[in-house]
């Protein structure tokens, strides 16, 4: 199957809100060109996108999808939400709750030749947020499948609920924050900010320097989320999520 061929159809998929029947080709596609792939989708679907996700960037989320690192993903501003909303959802959506940290970005980070530093990285970042990322996969055997089709399928993002802004935070306060989650009332595992790479500030470094890799850069006014610190877990219908992050507030959503 050619590219243009497995744009339109992952593009189709998520439009319609339903997972493929089967992957476009047997063979899985390299890291390059899956990233490439997943930015053509961006373009064919003409959403506005507000910024990057970054998978896998837990060792507990590496081995459970058989991950080598982290990967980008792209969200959309239809799917930007604030905390308390209702997130809508279709019956065959996964809803997997994943609580994580995320910045807002107060200056673009332009591409160039050399690589960007923690601290130039944290300069351009305008404020720091507790959030729940939404992942619902539109491959056929869903978690199942290979990673690297994740990455075509826009990191698995299926939007996101952020919290109010937040100055940011020292090194030691991004490893070391605590992270708690409740389902429907009852207590989740928690986790700590080092569980993501290290730290949001961390995770935050690496896709600016990931994309800068590319030709790309992170850009004014663009929401990063980092990856989930906390235990995830598929949502149904109905329910009710809270999130509590130390320094970085609280966080709900309704399905």
């Amino acid at each position: 199957m050619s590219d243009r061929d497995i744009v339109t159809a992952f593009a189709a998929a998520r439009k319609a809100e339903a997972p493929l029947l089967q992957l476009p080709e047997a063979e899985t596609p390299g890291l390059k060109r899956a990233f490439d792939l997943q930015c053509a989708i961006t373009m064919e679907l003409g959403w506005e996108q507000i910024g990057w996700k970054i998978g896998c960037s837990s060792e507990h989320v590496q081995k459970a999808l058989n991950a080598t690192g982290p990967f980008p993903g792209t969200m959309f501003r239809h799917r930007l939400y604030k905390s308390g909303d209702y997130f809508p959802t279709g019956p065959e959506n996964m809803r997997v709750v994943e609580p994580e940290v995320a910045f807002t970005m107060a200056k673009s980070l332009p591409p160039r030749g050399r690589a960007y530093s923690r601290d130039e990285v944290l300069d351009a970042a305008a404020s720091v947020h507790v959030a729940i990322e939404v992942v619902n996969p539109r491959t056929p055997n869903r978690f199942k499948d290979p990673v690297n089709w994740f990455i075509v399928d826009g990191g698995l993002n299926e939007g996101i609920v952020l919290g109010e802004a937040r100055k940011l935070l020292s090194r030691e306060q991004f490893a070391s924050l605590k992270g708690e989650v409740k389902w429907n009332g009852r207590a989740m595992q928690g986790g700590v900010g080092s569980n993501a790479l290290g730290g949001g500030d961390l995770v935050l470094t690496w896709i600016a320097n990931h994309l800068n890799e590319h030709g790309m850069g992170l850009k004014e006014g663009e929401i990063i989320t980092t990856g989930v610190i906390t235990e995830f877990f598929s949502a149904g219908l109905g329910d009710a999520i809270e999130v509590n992050f130390e320094h970085l507030g609280r966080v709900t959503l309704r399905f």
